[in-house]
């Protein structure tokens, strides 16, 4: 990496930069990589993203001038013998992209690209975008990710978690070493869709952006609302998946045509402005994209209380936190009961992005990280 010290949490020259992940197709973790990638691209930087398959992220990232290589060998499986080629693989293509500093995000790709960086001489960095290993999440997942965080950790140069509390969690599992765990919290380029206010008596829209696979829990949302059908509302969930179909009919069922399942949308962004409430319900998180670009198109938040959520939301919440589906269908009663609760905390929401949330905000924090890792070298 060129010489020199960041200023103002920025590099000061222009640093190739290799991302690697492993789908590009729509998800938190995708949406973190581009908003990063783009953000670096336009502050100068030679910015590749490295992904095991293409999709609409990659295409994003193309659009908006940074190069994107597919690499299928980061779709194979960490338990498979064809570890070793997808290793050399990888060795390849980061050889023709000679970056400055590589930069991993998602558990396999992370991995992957740790140990293909140790054995070429790169700086690494990884980004872990919620532990695989905590509670809730299946044993076999929990110990097989716990070993490969383990490894990794061991090999990169440092790690970037969303919250402090994911940071403690990473400590006390001995992920690496305290000094060279970070916390960096997510970030969004701000759009023009904004949220227009609803007229007064319109039934309020309710809208869940989500992919239909665990940890998400969709069907407690469905539940949830079950339960409020003596109000005037509508439910959309956008998103599709392995248990997709199965919590279409189960909605059909439960909610008849007060719900609407949207599939895959390259325009979440414009979805959301033509709702009022996003909610956000999971087993598990790490800091959810999905609830900040809630925040970022003015609507009132609701998520499930965890670590993440507790921190994009702040205190005083900027939004309605629930511990659990009887406390989400009390939260839900309540907006529903008192509508210019949906103006108030869209209101606040929309603040607290542009305060603490912005990509350039993230990006700078991450240049902080890069520029330690650089200068242990």
């Amino acid at each position: 990496m060129a010489a020199g010290v960041a200023v103002g949490g920025r590099l000061v020259t222009s640093v190739r930069i290799a991302h690697a992940i492993t789908k590009g197709d729509v998800g938190g973790a995708q949406t973190h990589v581009v908003a990063l990638a783009v953000a670096q691209h336009i502050a100068g930087h030679r910015v590749a993203i490295v992904a095991g398959s293409d999709g609409p992220a990659m295409r994003h990232a193309r659009e908006h001038g940074v190069d994107v290589v597919i690499a299928p060998a980061l779709l194979t499986s960490r338990h498979s013998f064809r570890q070793l080629g997808a290793l050399r693989e990888l060795r390849r293509v980061l050889r023709s992209l000679a970056p400055e500093i590589v930069h991993g995000h998602s558990s396999h790709a992370g991995l992957m690209v740790r140990l293909a960086a140790r054995l070429d001489g790169y700086p690494s960095v990884y980004t872990a975008h919620g532990w695989p290993f905590q509670v809730g999440a299946p044993l076999t997942q929990r110990v097989a990710s716990l070993v490969g965080e383990m490894i990794g950790g061991r090999v990169g140069g440092a790690v970037i978690v969303l919250t402090e509390a994911e940071a403690e969690r990473a400590r006390r599992a001995h992920i690496a070493r305290p000094d060279r765990i970070w916390v960096v919290e997510n970030g969004l380029d701000d759009v023009e869709a904004r949220r227009v206010p609803s007229a007064p008596g319109s039934p309020p829209a309710l809208v869940m952006v989500a992919r239909f696979a665990p940890p998400k829990l969709q069907r407690e949302v469905i539940g949830a609302m079950a339960q409020l059908t003596e109000f005037s509302w509508s439910l959309t969930f956008v998103g599709d998946g392995p248990e997709f179909d199965a919590t279409k009919v189960i909605g059909a069922d439960l909610l008849g045509d007060r719900v609407r399942f949207l599939g895959h949308r390259d325009d979440v962004a414009e979805v959301l402005a033509r709702h009022d409430v996003s909610v956000l319900w999971s087993r598990y998180e790490g800091m959810p994209i999905s609830l900040l670009e809630g925040m970022r198109a003015g609507l009132c938040c609701i998520g499930r209380d965890l670590p993440g959520v507790r921190v994009l939301l702040g205190q005083p919440p900027a939004g309605l936190i629930a511990a659990g589906e009887r406390e989400l269908v009390a939260a839900v009663r309540s907006i529903l009961v008192d509508p210019t609760l949906i103006e108030h905390f869209g209101t606040l929401a929309r603040a607290r992005f542009q305060v603490s949330f912005t990509a350039d905000a993230m990006t700078a924090a991450t240049e902080v990280v890069y520029e330690a890792v650089v200068r242990r070298r």
